[in-house]
């Protein structure tokens, strides 16, 4: 069991603070954003020309915050689930055609097992 006055476990628990904010910095202009690299909420903004926008609560135009176009993010989104999908499509079919061959296997192992008889 893990004592949480321990030491170790509050340095450990500051690492995985640090590698989480490390995948937000990594992938802040990349898909529908979770939260700025700020720790910010992010939010929807409409600009004067009607264009839609994932931004931080307190953007700030010095690189630190996110302001990210909705429709690129969901584009990104899209492109990141058709991926995903194709990759799980090629994984089933893969795995049919295993059983298909254990099957074909299974039935001369039958063949072999009956005939010895």
């Amino acid at each position: 069991m893990t004592d949480i006055a321990d030491p170790y476990y509050a340095e450990m628990k500051q690492h995985k603070r640090d590698a989480d904010w490390l995948y937000a910095c990594a992938y802040a202009n990349h898909c529908i954003p979770k939260k700025c690299t700020c720790g910010g909420a992010i939010m929807v903004e409409t600009d004067e020309r009607g264009r839609n926008y994932y931004i931080c609560k307190v953007f700030e135009d010095d690189v630190l915050h996110i302001r990210h176009a909705c429709l690129d993010a969901i584009e990104e989104e899209l492109n990141m689930l058709k991926s995903e999908y194709a990759d799980e499509v090629s994984l089933r079919r893969k795995l049919q055609y295993e059983i298909a061959q254990m099957r074909e296997e299974m039935k001369e192992l039958k063949k072999l097992i009956m005939g010895g008889r």
